[in-house]
């Protein structure tokens, strides 16, 4: 079995081009304009597309699910990415890769990739803001692949919502990068390059900081297991779940794939009794 073919993820049902799943989501395709290396760890991909939802498109935290690989039968491999930023009045959409070892699906079509090469992908889905609340702060905890979900995160910030940052990385200039409203305090938790994400602690020694849940609501995405125990050390202190949204985007030593087959028979699982993806608590996934 070659390597595409374990990284495909076989939807036999057809679960997830129900319109419970694609609810208000388009699947177009996207046309490199340019592939640049703003960090020595990302690749940002330019690419343009034609659409006439330009309202979701621009909303702060959307994701895509691109069509990396199409083999000769069944579903095109796909992995999720966060739109940086979006220009509606020139179709433009910005995508980081932050770039690992591997021969993964991600890595094999960037190395082919070039101007003018197109791909097709589903979105947006609107994924979590922090959540905001009068008189309370919002925390921000994220590794480097949740950076572009920060970055659209910041540029929608409401005047006189008061928020922190922290984001564990290895890129000492990342936070030049990022916007800097006048109401959010910003820190960059420097990572050797030898530390792998996800093993410093770094997010969980600031999550322990903030012991107050009447002060804080928190917003944190990284490793799974990471932000497992995040939640985990959060709730213990009192804080409420509805004050939390807290996200797994990668989990160590194992692929995304096996995450999304994961995720697709939980989806699976709740529709056959008629619930909708609401329903579906991606924290709770075994894995």
């Amino acid at each position: 079995m070659t390597s595409a073919e374990q990284d495909r993820v076989d939807d036999r049902k057809g679960a997830l081009d129900e319109d419970d799943h694609m609810r208000d989501m388009e699947r177009l395709e996207l046309t490199v304009l340019s592939l640049d290396r703003p960090f020595a760890s990302v690749m940002r991909v330019t690419g343009q597309i034609d659409t006439n939802m330009q309202g979701p498109w621009s909303a702060p935290n959307v994701a895509v699910r691109m069509e990396l690989e199409q083999p000769a039968d069944g579903r095109a491999t796909t992995r999720v990415y966060t739109v940086r930023h979006f220009d509606a009045a020139e179709g433009l959409v910005e995508i980081d890769f932050v770039l690992h070892e591997g021969d993964g699906p991600a890595m094999r079509w960037l190395r082919a990739a070039v101007p003018g090469t197109k791909v097709w992908m589903t979105g947006p889905r609107q994924h979590f803001v922090p959540p905001q609340t009068p008189g309370r702060r919002a925390a921000m905890l994220a590794d480097d692949t949740a950076v572009p979900a920060i970055h659209a995160i910041l540029a929608a910030w409401p005047d006189g919502q008061a928020g922190t940052v922290w984001i564990d990385s290895v890129e000492p200039d990342l936070l030049a990068s990022l916007p800097a409203p006048k109401d959010v305090t910003r820190h960059l938790l420097l990572r050797g390059p030898q530390d792998p994400p996800g093993t410093s602690q770094a997010l969980r020694a600031v999550a322990d900081t903030l012991t107050d849940p009447a002060a804080w609501t928190v917003w944190a995405a990284g490793e799974r297991q990471e932000m497992r125990d995040l939640r985990s050390a959060l709730t213990g202190r009192g804080f409420a779940r509805s004050d939390l949204q807290i996200l797994g985007y990668w989990r160590h030593g194992v692929s995304s794939s096996e995450v999304d087959r994961q995720r697709l028979a939980e989806y699976e699982r709740i529709r056959a009794m008629n619930l909708p993806m609401e329903a579906l608590d991606d924290a709770d996934l075994p894995i």
